[in-house]
């Protein structure tokens, strides 16, 4: 239905500039009473669709899509191909994301077989999403924990969303979890968590002969490097994974390094030999859901005020190499995480996001006394 018109209903290709800051706007519209979501940058985001600019298009190609009534925009979508990762993974599969659309689903069906019809011309056989661009990038809608708040580099959506998607005949692919633990009961002293896991702590601290360095943030490139190589090691287990390039790698840590705490970013050493790494981030989100995706004057004066008010930290990245993934290197990280994060009054730690078939994380995380507090699911469909 592609330029073709139905009740009033029509999907059009984004090929202008203009049209590209009307999809990256649109959400405004669906969220506007949501008191849980966070607008994105708009800079940001329009950065992300510009092929002369975003650094997907480097190995990748797009076509997003407007649905329109009338003159009304109702709804968006971005159908993408990776072909790096085709290529790695030897598959013929497309993405879509950028998925935003009013509560209407003859809108959400002509968006979807619009990102369909778009994959198939190009000889894909599976589509997959919602991701932006990225399977590791805010993946999914939510399926549980609407009323609970978005952290950083995690998506919201509304609660039909999950259901427009299962209607069209896209099945379940992959369904990942946000876990919360709470801090404030441990009244800021180590001494409260429970002997056990602090005795595993020291036990595999004296055992493997590991120290906890922070990340020294004067050496970044090469620090920055060092975590590519063991993320890149760590994680070459795990089913679909795609190791990330040097370019990917750097875009996404220069863009994260703005809101890091170099306290709070630990590298694990034995024998002076690095042997994984784990990144918690103070969650950006609290102060940026107050600046509604402009960076102006204004704006950042708002996020300066509110980022000092931040009393929520996110765990997003943990990498262990092979050899010594199983000997307790992950929960040291974890009470290590702890300690450093009562020392600064925090008040909980959100751990996003854990795939539900990593089951020793999903485990770990539980024992530790984390609790599911947002579920996310992607979906996948034959073309």
């Amino acid at each position: 239905m592609t330029n073709a018109r139905a009740n009033g209903l029509w999907v059009q290709p984004v090929t202008t500039e203009q049209d590209r800051r009307v999809l990256v706007r649109f959400p405004w519209r669906v969220y506007r009473n949501d008191p849980q979501w966070v607008p994105p940058l708009i800079h940001q985001r329009e950065r992300q669709l510009d092929p002369e600019r975003g650094s997907f298009f480097g190995h990748g190609e797009a076509a997003p899509f407007l649905a329109r009534r009338g003159d009304e925009v109702v709804g968006t979508v971005v159908a993408w191909i990776n072909h790096r990762s085709n290529s790695y993974l030897k598959e013929k599969a497309a993405g879509f994301g950028f998925f935003e659309v009013l509560e209407d689903y003859p809108t959400a069906e002509a968006l979807l077989t619009a990102a369909c019809d778009w994959a198939r011309g190009r000889g894909m056989e599976v589509i997959r999403g919602p991701f932006y661009f990225s399977m590791d990038d805010s993946p999914g809608v939510l399926i549980k924990g609407f009323d609970q708040p978005q952290v950083v580099l995690t998506g919201h959506t509304p609660p039909y969303y999950a259901a427009f998607i299962e209607r069209f005949g896209m099945e379940k692919y992959r369904d990942a979890y946000a876990y919360r633990g709470d801090l404030a009961p441990l009244k800021g002293d180590m001494a409260n968590v429970p002997r056990k896991i602090l005795r595993v702590a020291e036990a595999v601290r004296r055992r493997e002969k590991v120290t906890i360095r922070q990340l020294q943030m004067d050496d970044w490139d090469n620090e920055v490097a060092l975590a590519m190589e063991i993320f890149n090691q760590a994680l070459g287990h795990m089913r679909n994974h795609v190791p990330m390039d040097e370019t990917e790698f750097r875009r996404f840590a220069d863009d994260l390094r703005v809101i890091l705490d170099p306290d709070m970013v630990l590298f694990a050493e034995v024998a002076g030999q690095p042997v994984g790494f784990s990144v918690t981030v103070p969650d950006i989100n609290r102060a940026l859901r107050h600046v509604n995706g402009r960076l102006s004057p204004l704006g950042l004066l708002k996020l300066w005020w509110y980022r000092r008010r931040i009393n929520v930290a996110s765990f997003k990245i943990l990498g262990v190499l092979e050899e010594y993934r199983g000997r307790g290197i992950d929960a040291l990280f974890y009470v290590e995480t702890a300690s450093r994060l009562l020392a600064k009054g925090y008040e909980w730690i959100d751990l996003s996001l854990v795939a539900e078939n990593n089951v020793m994380m999903n485990r770990l995380v539980q024992r530790l006394g984390g609790y599911i507090y947002r579920h996310y699911r992607t979906y996948q469909k034959a073309l």
